[in-house]
């Protein structure tokens, strides 16, 4: 049993305990497992509940694409940044939507998501449609088929919804030429800069006061435990030179997709008319509705007159009901059923679907076919030596994860599986060489068997097809660094400490003879050791002489023409202080811009009123419509899929 628990806990066993698990997961039993009682649902929108499973998918899914856009992002950052808390208020977002917008009726038809996704140039293989290509995708992605054109099909209407409010926006003219006069105000301001660089710079600091801070800080300072780590690695590219692929191989291979690709399913265009069941049409109404427009076909009408007379999808009805080119598997099953019966230029029977009713039309077929083998060559043979890589690995695998664990050190794994071996020079526990930098490894080391005990860590899987195994050489404890080291690191410190202190006696006696004693910008400029500058034409995010300056400018009322306003201070965040006032506003243009000019800025005024307009309706709908949250359920950690909410 003890030997069972080993082999699980290793990657090897984990591979095998995937495929054992994989069949359940995208099979009919899925939806039992991750049911979930009460306990396992984070969130209640109007009813519709959002398990713990589908939040920690969904998380995981952000954090994998923010992994593919940048490969060397820090792993424990990105799990601190995206969080199971905050990924579930934006589903609850989601669902807020897609609840108001069912409320007022807007959908968004399954015909017309299976179209989006067949038009996805990501699922296109050898120029069409590949419903193995589609699958194998939204499997990666931990969803089944049907859970992405649900997705799709929510997204889609959640869109509709938010352009409701945020694309339907106005403004007037008169609101864009305040905007202009307020936006592009220029302020000119005098102000002295109190400069903590400054103050530092005339800052000395004696060897009795750096000897006694060492003395009173020395926890500060110190050198963290070092440690000389041997590590071997195992990966694909360790087999790269014993791998050779033969002509016979590439021509085998090249035969076999051939035949596979030509013995698929022919591929065929395919228009329809589709009946929908609504409040006001039952089944059985929708049925004698299709068999309407069939006998109009029958009596001479073309299709796409019918389809414009009878169709209820409306992204189809006025393109003599195109759906495109499909391929089975592309439409709901009894649509796939009841095209296989059909040849060019036949229309079905009415077929029930879960969109409504639907006469399919079959207008064109088109035979797959191969490209040359000079055009798949570079594939077959990448193709080819990574399968033979994944083999060797695999074996190796298994090779490896007994040697590391029968073995006091990790010379013998090496040498019998041809593997170098290399050690790092001393380092920190946080500061690992790139091919061990890995939150794993640093568990590792710290565990009692490689840390007390000295063995060899467990065989660990970095990512990327990477196998790391670690072993601790030796260590250093962590000790004080000598005060020669640190010196410098001191002097900065009380410099800086002693600077810090003056510049805040000046900022208290500039604050008291400005408001006590009404001094002025000069006689600050004398108490600030710095002197009166002045700055025209300060124009709204101005970096200079400072954002925090430009931001309290624009901030102050606006003084009487020809006067100035009372002196302001502002505390920088590098430690510097300014004394300000304004001296004079210039509004901003309030004349009519060009008409093409005049009409984009309209346009993007309205966008941004719009996007205020959809906030509020947001935060309407999250005091108004039912939504009960249980973040206290969520769990960190890998999540199976889930299937998502629905609406």
């Amino acid at each position: 049993m003890q030997e069972f628990r080993r082999f699980v806990r290793g990657p090897v066993g984990k591979v095998l305990l995937a495929a054992i698990i994989l069949p359940f997961v995208i099979s009919g039993f899925y939806g039992y497992f991750t049911g979930g009682g009460s306990d396992s649902t984070v969130a209640e929108v109007e009813g519709n509940k959002i398990t713990r499973a589908y939040v920690n998918s969904r998380t995981q899914q952000l954090r994998q694409m923010l992994r593919q856009q940048s490969p060397n992002i820090n792993e424990s950052m990105l799990d601190s940044f995206i969080r199971p808390q905050m990924v579930l208020q934006g589903i609850v977002n989601e669902q807020l939507m897609i609840a108001a917008a069912r409320n007022a009726d807007m959908a968004y038809s399954d015909s017309q998501a299976a179209r989006e996704i067949r038009d996805n140039p990501a699922f296109v293989d050898n120029g069409a449609f590949s419903e193995t290509r589609f699958e194998q995708m939204v499997r990666a992605q931990g969803m089944t088929p049907q859970g992405y054109l649900d997705g799709i099909r929510q997204e889609r209407i959640s869109q509709q919804y938010r352009g409701a409010f945020a694309g339907t926006d106005f403004a007037l003219p008169n609101e864009l030429a305040e905007q202009r006069r307020l936006g592009e105000q220029s302020r000119d301001i005098r102000y002295v800069r109190l400069d903590l660089d400054g103050l530092r710079r005339n800052v000395t600091v004696s060897d009795e006061e750096v000897n006694a801070f060492y003395e009173e800080h020395q926890d500060e300072f110190m050198r963290p435990e070092q440690l000389r780590v041997r590590y071997l690695e195992l990966n694909p590219s360790h087999y790269a030179d014993r791998i050779e692929i033969s002509d016979e191989q590439i021509q085998g291979e090249y035969q076999a997709r051939k035949q596979m690709r030509e013995s698929a399913s022919t591929r065929r265009q395919v228009a329809h008319v589709l009946i929908a069941v609504n409040d006001d049409r039952d089944e059985d109404a929708a049925v004698a509705r299709a068999e309407e427009a069939r006998q109009a076909l029958e009596s001479g009408e073309s299709f796409a007159d019918v389809a414009a007379e009878y169709s209820d999808d409306a992204a189809t009805a006025n393109s003599g009901g195109e759906l495109g080119t499909v391929e089975p598997g592309a439409l709901p099953e009894s649509l796939d059923q009841a095209l296989e019966g059909l040849s060019v230029g036949d229309v079905s029977e009415p077929v029930v679907s879960d969109a409504g009713v639907h006469l399919l039309k079959v207008e064109s077929e088109q035979k797959a076919e191969t490209a040359p083998l000079a055009e798949m060559r570079d594939q077959i043979v990448a193709d080819l030596q990574r399968a033979q890589a994944q083999s060797m690995l695999s074996e190796d695998l298994v090779t490896l994860e007994e040697l590391i664990y029968e073995h006091a050190n990790l010379e013998v794994p090496a040498e019998q599986l041809d593997l170098p071996l290399e050690t790092t020079d001393w380092v920190s526990l946080q500061n690992l060489p790139a091919p061990i930098n890995n939150d794993q490894v640093r568990q590792a080391l710290n565990s009692d068997a490689v840390r007390e005990q000295g063995h060899n860590s467990d065989l660990l899987e970095l990512g990327g097809d990477r196998f790391v195994a670690v072993r601790l050489q030796d260590t250093q404890a962590a000790e004080p660094q000598p005060l020669a080291e640190v010196r410098d690191d001191i002097v900065a410190q009380l410099r800086l400490r002693k600077a810090r202190d003056r510049a805040a006696e000046l900022a208290d006696q500039a604050r008291t003879a400005a408001e006590e004693e009404g001094a002025d910008l000069n006689r600050l400029a004398e108490l600030l050791n710095g002197a009166v500058e002045e700055q025209s034409g300060l124009q709204r995010g101005a970096a200079e002489p400072d954002m925090a300056v430009t931001d309290a400018a624009f901030g102050t009322p606006r003084p009487a023409d020809g006067e100035t306003s009372d002196i302001r201070f502002v505390d920088l965040r590098n430690g510097d202080l300014v004394a300000f006032q304004v001296t004079g506003v210039e509004d901003g243009a309030v004349q009519a811009l060009p008409d093409e000019q005049q009409r984009q800025a309209l346009r993007e005024l309205a966008r941004v009123e719009g996007e205020r307009t959809f906030r509020q309706v947001m935060a309407y709908l999250r005091d108004n419509l039912d939504v009960e949250l249980h973040p206290n359920r969520l769990a960190e950690g890998e999540s199976q899929p889930a299937g998502q909410p629905q609406p």
